[in-house]
């Protein structure tokens, strides 16, 4: 797997970019036009989790949005947040599934870490991924999620 690939590209969304020499590293600028120790650090993300251990039951609630497809009872998810600021980091874990998403509220990227998914559009256009490929999903996606087997996925939401 290209863990330390993603674990980079994490570090790199979640650092702020300086734009000058002032900025340096380790000094935020203060009101008063004074220097004070950042306290920005980089959020690493346990190998453990990405391989699905240590992953906590979530709340069916959390995603009474997304619809069985076809009546069935949904089987249960496990995650893990890493980070929640203007971006969410998680681990998703679940499936195998079929849901229905009615508009999508957030752009996300989505790197699956293990199993197949299978994006179908409501004209019955699919998108199939599998381990170790990524996508980013816009706002907005209208259409059915399916999860044929056991389905982990290292999550980015956009949460503004």
């Amino acid at each position: 797997m290209h863990y330390s690939l993603l674990l980079m590209l994490m570090t790199l969304l979640l650092v702020p970019l300086h734009s000058s020499a002032a900025d340096a590293p380790g000094k935020a600028a203060m009101g008063n036009g004074k220097k004070a120790s950042s306290t920005v650090i980089p959020v690493p993300i346990a190998k453990s989790f990405l391989e699905g251990k240590g992953l906590v039951l979530d709340k069916p609630e959390e995603y009474d949005s997304y619809t069985d497809s076809e009546g069935k009872v949904r089987a249960p998810s496990y995650s893990h947040v890493s980070h929640t600021g203007k971006i969410q980091v998680l681990v998703i874990e679940a499936g195998p599934g079929k849901v229905r998403i009615e508009g999508l509220p957030y752009d996300e990227f989505v790197h699956i870490l293990e199993g197949r998914l299978i994006l179908t559009l409501d004209d019955g256009q699919e998108f199939k991924f599998e381990t170790g490929d990524s996508f980013t999903l816009p706002e907005g996606y209208v259409g059915y999620w399916d999860m044929p087997e056991k389905y982990r996925e290292l999550v980015v939401i956009n949460m503004e």
